[in-house]
């Protein structure tokens, strides 16, 4: 089982760093900075998804919206969902420009982590 709030609090800095430079990360990058278990193709599944959940129930913005793929600099198709908008481009650049605004503190935002 993947400790999701462990995962969150190794891959902070580095989402932090992001939003402070503006850019976006890529998968391989999140998965270097998680470390092991996880790889690049586990990290959407078993990291992400549960991420951009802890997001919208938290009411913050989808920091999922950061992570995108090296050969097109988007988000891979799992970050659409299974119901994508009509101009999923669109939807991603708002998310994104979102996520880049948020004043994010320099911890975990506590309502991001299990409730111990």
């Amino acid at each position: 089982m993947v400790d999701v709030d462990d995962l969150i609090r190794r891959a902070w800095p580095l989402f932090r760093e992001a939003v402070r430079m503006g850019r976006t990360i890529t998968y391989t990058e999140l998965a270097g900075r998680v470390g092991p278990p996880l790889n690049r193709r586990q990290v959407h599944r078993q990291f992400l998804i549960p991420l951009g959940e802890r997001c919208r129930n938290a009411g913050l913005p989808d920091l999922c919206a950061l992570v995108v793929r090296k050969d097109t600099g988007k988000p891979g198709g799992g970050w659409h969902g299974p119901c994508p908008s009509d101009n999923p481009d669109r939807a991603w650049a708002d998310a994104l420009a979102e996520c880049l605004a948020y004043p994010w503190p320099s911890r975990p935002d506590a309502r991001l982590l299990a409730p111990s």
